[in-house]
């Protein structure tokens, strides 16, 4: 049975969709965010933390990355039903065509943990995992189960919880090789506690052999909470590199508030900027009503693939496909 805190927050969004029709507005993101919370399972709680290896995990295709002379990417991306979508590969072509060998990390609701291979043009390495623990337990079960990943002169940490532009992508990559830093990040958050944004981040080779860093990763479980692995991994994290004396450079100032919501209310001042990205979030929800008039426009200046972008936000996992009807 759900919380009585999700129950309450779905019967808010509810309340709030049949509000703003009575007031003539338009209730599509209220039923997108009741409808997305109705089709996430019931917390199973934290006594379902384990490690990250007792999760379930598939070696589909596993060449060997001993001999990987250059830097090797963790790519985390959902596929619920063993399917990638189009923006996702070629996010990660593009990463494989600005060199960096990548090995994909499919996390799955399917309990054969089966997935179709995007071949190696995509991916030069491709895993399955049990939907359960978020980015960091699949990333540490990858370090855990690849230990000849640590031996790269570069580890890239990225996910798909990003649409990406292919040009600025480039450019952003000779950015992080020329960076003299041990570490390299996107944006960072003050929330809680100063750190750097996970959905794409880079351990450099002065970063890959200590000592502390190894710990850190080693340390990691698969937790339940994602609050908790946002306390535990992604804030602490930073702390833990700079107490090993390591220098992090965060590459793209985000204008536009405190916390997450700099991605979402600082989005134009980032293309601007060169910034690769725009949050999924943001378009799909825009949990913080950021201003997203002509974002299309806007995104396709910058050379984004808009046909892609929007078939992805139409494609709903809730099955509320219909509700584009009321865009």
């Amino acid at each position: 049975m759900r919380s009585f805190g999700a129950r309450a927050e779905i019967a808010k969004q509810l309340f709030a969709a049949a509000s703003g029709v009575l007031a003539g507005e338009n209730p599509v993101r209220r039923l997108r965010k009741a409808l997305r919370l109705l089709s996430v399972p019931p917390d199973t709680g934290r006594g379902a933390d384990k490690d990250v290896l007792d999760a379930g995990f598939r070696a589909l295709r596993l060449p060997s990355l001993a001999e990987a002379t250059g830097p090797v990417c963790l790519f985390v991306a959902y596929a619920p039903d063993g399917r990638f979508f189009a923006h996702t590969l070629r996010y990660c072509a593009d990463l494989k065509r600005n060199g960096l060998r990548l090995v994909l990390i499919a996390v799955t609701d399917r309990p054969d943990l089966d997935c179709l291979d995007p071949g190696p043009e995509v991916a030069d390495a491709l895993v399955v995992r049990e939907n359960h623990g978020y980015d960091f337990a699949a990333w540490a079960a990858c370090l855990r189960y690849m230990p000849e990943l640590w031996a790269a002169p570069e580890l890239w940490f990225a996910n798909d919880s990003v649409y990406h532009a292919a040009a600025p992508l480039a450019e952003m990559v000779e950015r992080v090789r020329r960076s003299p830093a041990d570490v390299v990040a996107m944006t960072g958050s003050s929330e809680i506690a100063p750190h750097f944004q996970s959905y794409l981040f880079v351990l450099k080779d002065g970063a890959l052999r200590r000592e502390g860093v190894r710990r850190f990763w080693g340390g990691v479980r698969s937790l339940a909470d994602k609050n908790q692995v946002i306390r535990d991994y992604e804030v602490r994290q930073k702390a833990t590199l700079e107490a090993e004396g390591l220098k992090v450079e965060i590459l793209f100032s985000a204008p536009g508030g405190d916390g997450d919501n700099r991605l979402h209310h600082g989005w134009r001042a980032l293309l601007a900027a060169g910034f690769p990205f725009v949050k999924v979030q943001l378009l799909r929800d825009n949990p913080y009503g950021a201003d997203l008039a002509g974002w299309r426009d806007a995104l396709a200046a910058h050379e984004f693939d808009i046909p892609e972008i929007t078939f992805h936000l139409g494609a709903r996992p809730d099955g509320a496909a219909a509700l584009l009807e009321l865009r």
